[in-house]
């Protein structure tokens, strides 16, 4: 939500900021660096956009992690845990193949939120796990 607010900020502030112009100041911008000023914006929206859209989603099949415009899905099979360190700013999934993921939905700066998020994620994971050996 955070991102959002920021983006409609930002925009808000732009158009404002804007319009306070002078008409003489708005005559003198050029083409070229009305458009760059808006490309600038756009860029700063894309990006808040892409952290508006951070996901961890645990689903039946798996688990879906969506950072900035990438999106992964795994199956619970292919998890072994997620960890989650204080000195790091966001948690890891480590995988069967040996890789890590970066999980950036669940981030140090949300503090105890993201704690208990991750204790969460881990006990989906750890009961995903179970074979029926455990159960």
């Amino acid at each position: 939500m955070v991102a959002a607010a920021a983006a409609v900020a930002l925009v808000g502030t732009m158009v404002f900021l804007w319009l306070m112009l002078p008409q003489s100041v708005q005559d003198r911008f050029s083409t070229l660096q009305r458009a760059t000023v808006i490309a600038f914006l756009a860029a700063m929206v894309a990006v808040l956009h892409a952290l508006f859209r951070t996901l961890a989603r645990a689903e039946a099949p798996g688990l879906t992690i969506v950072n900035g415009y990438k999106t992964r899905r795994f199956e619970w099979a292919e998890i072994v845990s997620v960890s989650f360190n204080p000195n790091r700013p966001w948690a890891l999934l480590d995988l069967a193949d040996g890789d890590t993921v970066v999980v950036m939905a669940i981030q140090n700066a949300d503090g105890a939120r993201a704690s208990r998020s991750a204790r969460e994620l881990a006990g989906v994971i750890a009961e995903q796990s179970r074979t029926d050996r455990d159960r």
